[in-house]
């Protein structure tokens, strides 16, 4: 005998249909999708493309812009990227007036309460970085607690609560990584935080920023893999309409492997 749903379930599923209808209808109209990322580059997530001299161009390429165009491309939505200072960048998102998207965000409750955010879509080492000319011995942590002993570095408008940090405890003066490792050589602080991958992803620009013999890093203990996702506006009156089409987007290339693919190219970037 056929077991019957009861009337809040078929509530419930006849509700999800209905957003799911609302947000395709939603999805449809749109034509073009404008998105920022941090002009300082998040390699090989994304940056922009070099000439054979290394001089970058306007094309901005990446793991992450390839995975939105894949996701967008089947339903006819073009991808306009723009490369512009991260706190900016965060701030046009969330007015939803010039872009609707921010790529390569990690969470943090008050990010969640100006974004919608989509599902993670790839993760990261959280990585401790520190200057052999100040500990010519290495410097050793053995758990996140320990960070809060040292003065640490990180990079304008970036989130370190993951870290058990708050934005006072961390001197985010510096406009990229490469700056924070001018300071630490500098004995302006002792500890640079950042994502190991994005650290190792310079290479692909011509800035072999681990292979500087002065600089020593090591995992930071205690801590899961931190995850990324994409940002959209709250504001703008499709955001809830795209976070669902990218969403069911990032589900179906995980299923068929293809985002497994994706992530094995990124790899070759990083040795």
């Amino acid at each position: 005998m056929r077991a019957r749903l009861s009337p809040l379930l078929l509530a419930l599923l006849a509700g999800a249909a209905l957003f799911c209808s609302v947000s395709r209808a939603a999805a449809a109209q749109m034509t073009t999708v404008t998105v920022c990322d941090d002009v300082a580059e998040w390699p090989p997530f994304t940056y922009r493309e070099r000439d054979v001299s290394g001089q970058p161009g306007s094309r901005v390429l990446g793991f992450s812009v390839e995975v939105l165009r894949r996701i967008l491309s089947p339903h006819r939505i073009a991808v306009q990227i723009e490369l512009l200072p991260w706190v900016r960048c965060l701030r046009e998102v969330e007015s939803g007036q010039l872009f609707q998207m921010a790529l390569n965000a990690s969470f943090s409750q008050e990010r969640e309460a100006r974004f919608l955010f989509s599902q993670p879509y790839y993760e990261t080492t959280h990585t401790y970085f520190y200057s052999r000319k100040v500990y010519p011995r290495g410097l050793r942590l053995r758990d996140v607690a320990e960070l809060s002993r040292y003065q640490i570095c990180g990079v304008h408008g970036y989130n370190y609560s993951a870290y058990g940090l708050s934005d006072q405890q961390v001197d985010r003066g510096a406009l990229d990584f490469a700056r924070v490792i001018a300071k630490l050589h500098a004995g302006r602080c002792e500890i640079g935080i950042e994502k190991l991958e994005a650290v190792a992803g310079f290479k692909r620009l011509g800035r072999d920023l681990l292979g500087d013999p002065d600089l020593g890093h090591a995992p930071i203990p205690g801590l899961a893999r931190g995850e990324f996702h994409m940002l959209i506006s709250r504001q703008h009156p499709q955001g809830e309409a795209l976070r669902a089409l990218i969403d069911r987007g990032l589900k179906t290339l995980r299923e068929s492997g293809e985002l497994r693919q994706l992530r094995q190219l990124r790899q070759r970037y990083l040795s």
